[in-house]
């Protein structure tokens, strides 16, 4: 095989390579993003509510 052939071969396997660690890591990204936006959230909406006096 010439040295020629074998680099369509590499960059294939290069853009495939890159594909599977996207796949693997698309979906942890994802859920930790969820995860801090739920924390930011959380923490708030439990200053708000600390805020604010007793209604009695």
């Amino acid at each position: 095989m010439f040295s020629h052939e074998g680099l369509g071969l590499i960059s294939i396997f290069i853009v495939l390579l890159l594909c599977v660690l996207a796949m693997f890591i698309h979906p942890v990204h994802a859920l930790w993003s969820w995860v801090q936006r739920r924390r930011r959230r959380l923490s708030v909406e439990n200053t708000r509510r600390e805020d604010k006096p007793y209604s009695r």
